[in-house]
């Protein structure tokens, strides 16, 4: 039964970190209405919430032992504190009814964990985690194939993308690919399979161009390692394989060319040498190409200007047609929550920090590496409940710490001292 309900809940967990909005009604050939009931990310947080009350029935049978979840008070009152706050500006939003989608939004969030942490309860940690993070793999690995394929068959010239996604989405699910092949090599071991598999990783984020997520990916294998308080010997070895792994398909396969010309592009001409105007005219040197999201951070700040205290409302930025959305998660907690927003936000952070370092025995790198990565992607896109992965990886990398748990080893343990002869009472 334990079994599976740790199979279950990572599963569900997984699901609801990559499903996002997808619902049965795009499977429609028409352009049809959104329909909440058809929407995958309902059903999952209703199934994660049946196992939440499993889970409140076994807390409330027996007291927990070594090496369960345990459950975090404060940092789930810190994320609610918050949520529930975004939630209340709705009512002082410019269009009461139009917020109510993004309501919504946030009440799944809240939802969906505080039921993992209480499904938790009373179950192994490390079957929770190691369930959540192979789907997660499995998913985004297809996703990488099929993101190979398009890009090859398009002659490897536009940048990388997949399923109608945008690059900022495909660079996040590659990032989440590598926190999984992380996550089983420092478990797990088997150096030979995880490391080019998060090499995988890295490469394909950078062919997406995107580079929000290229910074992303860097701090959170760096957290993950900091973390996982990584040997040196191990760092090593992940770095040799990692580099010839990268240097092997850069040298010898088709996706080297696109990988040039995407760095080349992107993180060279766009962001050392950008040039406003076609043909090069209108020369800005020293000034960063950012897609448009300029003008929408400029709005942002000044309806957070506007309304510093407590914000302009939830949902309000498209409420007043400023945009979907200001592609920065801070800025649009500013403008819609105001500082009382920023503040709740930056506690619930700092309570995750503090949860972090007590529980530091045991706790995941990969998991937090994750959280970090989403934090850091969040800043040049997606919204609020695009974020969503943040809470739900903050609550799991809390709630699964555990002490006794111990890293693969990184070689074959030294052989033990031979027993010496005892020569008391000798003559």
């Amino acid at each position: 039964m334990s079994w599976i309900r740790c199979t279950g809940l990572g599963f569900i967990a997984a699901l609801y970190m990559l499903a996002g909005r997808w619902g049965m009604h795009r499977l429609a050939a028409a352009e049809v209405e959104t329909n909440l009931f058809l929407e995958l990310r309902l059903w999952i947080v209703i199934c994660g919430g049946v196992f939440a009350a499993v889970g409140l029935l076994h807390r409330a049978r027996r007291e927990a032992r070594p090496g369960e979840s345990r459950f975090d008070p404060p940092l789930i009152a810190a994320m609610l504190a918050f949520l529930g706050y975004m939630a209340a500006s709705a009512t002082w939003s410019p269009d009461f009814d139009f917020s109510l989608t993004k309501v919504y939004d946030v009440m799944l969030v809240a939802v969906m964990c505080v039921g993992f942490a209480l499904a938790c309860l009373r179950q192994p940690a490390p079957r929770t985690l190691d369930t959540f993070w192979a789907i997660v793999v499995v998913a985004t690995g297809l996703l990488a194939i099929a993101g190979i394929k398009q890009l090859l068959a398009g002659g490897g010239g536009a940048r990388l993308a997949v399923m109608n996604g945008g690059p900022n989405i495909f660079a996040r699910l590659m990032g989440l690919l590598t926190m999984g092949a992380l996550y089983f090599w420092y478990w797990r071991g088997q150096t030979w399979l995880w490391i080019p598999v998060a090499a995988s990783g890295v490469m394909l984020t950078l062919l997406t161009g995107s580079r929000g997520g290229s910074v992303a990916i860097i701090a959170g294998i760096t957290t993950c390692l900091v973390v996982g308080r990584v040997p040196v010997r191990r760092l090593l070895l992940l770095t040799l394989l990692a580099t010839v792994a990268i240097t092997v398909v850069a040298m010898f396969s088709p996706l080297g060319e696109a990988l040039s010309n995407s760095f080349q592009e992107r993180f060279l001409r766009l962001t050392l040498n950008y040039e406003v105007g076609a043909g090069g005219a209108g020369s800005s040197e020293g000034k960063v190409y950012l897609s448009g999201r300029e003008v929408l951070y400029e709005r942002a700040i000044q309806l957070g200007k506007d309304y510093p205290v407590a914000g302009a409302g939830l949902a309000a930025f498209p409420a007043l047609r400023l945009g979907v959305y200001p592609h920065n998660l801070f800025l649009e907690i500013f403008c819609e929550g105001g500082a009382v927003g920023l503040l709740l936000f930056a506690a619930f952070i700092a309570t995750f920090v503090r949860s972090a370092f007590l529980r530091r025995q045991g706790l995941d790198g990969a998991t937090v590496g994750a959280a970090v990565l989403v934090l850091l992607g969040s800043q040049s896109s997606g919204d609020l409940y695009d974020s969503r992965a943040l809470f739900l990886l903050m609550v799991m990398a809390s709630a699964t710490a555990d002490p006794a748990r111990k890293p693969a080893q990184s070689g074959p343990p030294l052989p033990h001292p031979l027993p010496q002869p005892s020569y008391t009472g000798a003559a």
